[in-house]
């Protein structure tokens, strides 16, 4: 469970609207601002999260605008928002694909699963263009997949996995998986929940993994502030297509997520603060070539904000980021957040197929930490214009 509930929320800070409407905070004269703030009594927040932590996680949303989905924006799981006008392929070209799309990016040549880059350069991405509906989640024989279709047959093993390199392949699971074992692989399936987390890893060491899979929480998430559907440790998430929970994905220690559609996140919650991907303590984050879409006026398509604990080893390069209040956070909070490199992140707005005018509802990104992360080619979708730190 992730409750964002304002007795239990350490996410002080975040921008909040001011009278000309933009959620800066009160110390902060801009965007580009690097005021830190003192920390609050470490040991009543230890206590605290360990108890959050417990029940699924806690948020690091606090004092935004309220949830306000754009008017007529379809939130259905199956829609391929690859037509939308001026959505191009990554700023660092694909080299490698399992599913083309119809973006303008290069062919890339093909390969079944990522690569890590030797002496710090660029990945080896798996789709051509942008994650969608027809490359990601299990293939259901779409227009544009070269994946071989899957019949998904019941899932009837246990929802408690203690067995080390288990693989679950081709099911149609209902309810919450517990990964309390090492190298588990769940790949070619559905996990479907309600008001409950779908996948949950708690070691750091865990070496799960998740590929060519959908994740639905169905809309169904009825917490005060938002359930993440996969969380929290020791995980690489690959061509993943998830959607319909209050959040979507938490990483609060080390976690890699690659070629994936992660959208849509809804809950039946009014006072939700919805993340598509957070952090607030974390020593190893990887944010790789995905599609990040929140249809709401606040929180993120990424909050980096550190609550719990320190945030450091980041690297978020060649996404396409969609709406939220502002689309990126960098924050620090009790702890502090450093050693990141931001790249190549295309952002969307209004004029190109996005959500709001400016990228997020009030703008593309939000930092205030005595340490930025490096920051360059990140670009609107639309006209290639560099957007500054």
């Amino acid at each position: 469970m992730n409750p964002h509930n304002n007795s239990n929320d350490l996410a002080g800070g975040l921008p909040i609207p001011t009278a000309d409407g933009s959620p800066l905070h009160p110390t902060q004269v801009s965007s580009r601002a690097t005021v830190g703030r003192s920390a609050l009594r470490r040991t009543s927040v230890g206590i605290v999260a360990a108890a959050l932590l417990a029940t699924g996680g806690l948020t690091a949303c606090k004092n935004l605008p309220a949830t306000g989905a754009q008017p007529g924006v379809s939130e259905s799981a199956g829609a391929d928002p690859s037509a939308s006008a001026g959505l191009g392929g990554a700023s660092v070209a694909p080299v490698a694909s399992t599913s083309p799309s119809s973006s303008t990016s290069p062919a890339p040549t093909k390969s079944n699963t990522p690569t890590k880059p030797a002496g710090g350069g660029n990945p080896t991405y798996t789709v051509a263009g942008f994650p969608a509906a027809h490359n990601t989640g299990y293939p259901q024989g779409l227009p544009g997949d070269t994946r071989k279709k899957v019949t998904l047959t019941p899932y009837t093993g246990p929802m408690t996995i203690t067995v080390n390199g288990t693989v679950i392949d081709g099911k149609d699971i209902n309810g919450h998986l517990e990964i309390k074992a090492k190298n588990v692989t769940i790949r070619n399936s559905r996990i479907r929940v309600a008001n409950v987390q779908a996948v949950t890893a708690t070691a750091d060491d865990a070496g799960l993994r998740i590929e060519d899979t959908e994740i639905d929480g169905q809309g169904m998430d009825a917490s005060p502030g938002g359930i993440a559907l996969i969380g929290r440790t020791g995980f690489t998430l690959l061509r993943v297509n998830a959607h319909g929970s209050g959040d979507i994905l938490r990483i609060d220690g080390t976690g890699t997520v690659q070629d994936s559609w992660l959208h849509d996140p809804k809950g039946t919650g009014s006072s939700q603060h919805n993340d598509v991907i957070q952090s607030t303590n974390a020593k190893y984050i990887r944010i790789l070539h995905n599609r990040l879409e929140n249809q709401h006026t606040q929180t993120s398509c990424i909050l980096l904000k550190a609550d719990l604990g320190p945030i450091s080893d980041v690297v978020v390069d060649s996404n396409l980021m969609n709406g939220g209040g502002y689309s990126f956070y960098w924050y620090d909070a009790n702890y502090k957040i450093t050693n990141g490199k931001v790249t190549n992140n295309k952002f969307m707005r209004s004029s190109g197929g996005g959500y709001w005018p400016k990228g997020g509802y009030y703008g593309p990104q939000a930092m205030q930490a005595s340490t930025l992360p490096e920051w360059s080619n990140n670009t609107w979708n639309d006209s290639g214009q560099q957007i500054g730190q």
